[in-house]
């Protein structure tokens, strides 16, 4: 009986600590203040393998920037047009490094506890960085403060850099991955605007599509290029095939580590479109959910890619 009431002490001990973390240190990253929390039931791309189309010659290219402040990862895939009818599509490329909670070389210095069977740092997973095509999401966008997940996370960030064996820096923290997915399934129509084209092709003012800002005069004589970062897409497009090329820009920073993920979101336009109006409102009586999704996947992208 004394041990069973000792065990529940401890327990509850144990219960009252784990309520009271102190979440309120933020080292150099910045508080979001302004979004509504994604939560997990929120995520939930779920992907109907759609007969029109198909992504084909999926590859990925690691080169050095022409500013000499970082690389660059462009993601090449096609995408056909199983139909003749011209299709609409708005696309999102996600490229990031991710890593789990453990800190391999605090690890060589405090060893993990034998007796435990389970690390659960291997199992918590924090985005180091991320690039997105077309454009960035703010992390303002998708999480804030009082967000459970941001409080979990800048708990784990803020124990690595206090740990006891921690001789390295430790970068700014950004939402999970899941976060950004989730903002893209709800905003579709913020990603790029492609056209797929069937048996009638593209003119020929309309062959390549391209975010790309040319040197100024200025950036030519002094060779300082300020737009790179924000050269994110090149789009081509032939009878029937869509070729797309996004472009990830990785500055180099103290903790730098190249991408290691990407993640490739196609949405049909139109659908897009009709469920962002569902989204906002309530469901009509007999009203299906909209599911606007065309192709999802996930790719591992090795860090030992040869650079040029």
């Amino acid at each position: 009986m004394r041990i069973i009431f000792v065990i529940i002490f401890l327990l509850l001990q144990i219960s009252l600590f784990s309520q009271n973390i102190n979440t309120s240190g933020n080292g150099n990253q910045p508080t979001p203040q302004n979004a509504d929390a994604i939560k997990i039931q929120n995520f939930n791309p779920v992907s109907i393998e759609d007969p029109r189309i198909e992504i084909t010659d999926i590859s990925f290219d690691r080169k050095y920037s022409p500013d000499g402040r970082g690389e660059i990862l462009d993601v090449y895939f096609n995408i056909w047009n199983q139909t003749s009818e011209k299709i609409d599509l708005f696309v999102w490329v996600f490229s990031y490094e991710e890593t789990n909670a453990v800190d391999t070389e605090e690890r060589k210095i405090v060893p993990y506890p034998r007796w435990r069977v389970k690390d659960p740092d291997k199992k918590f997973f924090i985005t180091r960085f991320i690039k997105i095509s077309p454009k960035d999401i703010t992390a303002d966008k998708i999480w804030n403060e009082n967000d459970p997940d941001y409080k979990n996370y800048n708990y784990v960030i803020q124990r690595m850099r206090n740990a006891v064996g921690n001789m390295k820096y430790i970068g700014n923290i950004y939402p999970p991955i899941w976060k950004y997915i989730s903002y893209a399934v709800r905003f579709p129509t913020q990603g790029m605007a492609v056209h797929l084209y069937g048996d009638q092709g593209p003119t020929l003012d309309k062959l390549l599509y391209t975010n790309y800002i040319p040197p100024s005069p200025e950036e030519k004589r002094t060779k300082i290029f300020k737009h790179i970062p924000d050269h994110t897409f090149t789009i081509e497009y032939t009878k029937r095939k869509t070729i797309i090329r996004t472009h990830h820009y990785s500055p180099y920073r103290a903790d730098f580590h190249f991408f290691n993920m990407t993640r490739i979101l196609i949405f049909d336009a139109e659908k897009a479109k009709q469920f962002e109006e569902q989204a906002s409102r309530e469901l009509r009586p007999g009203e299906v959910p909209i599911n606007a999704i065309m192709y999802y996947r996930t790719f591992f992208i090795n860090q030992d890619l040869k650079i040029r």
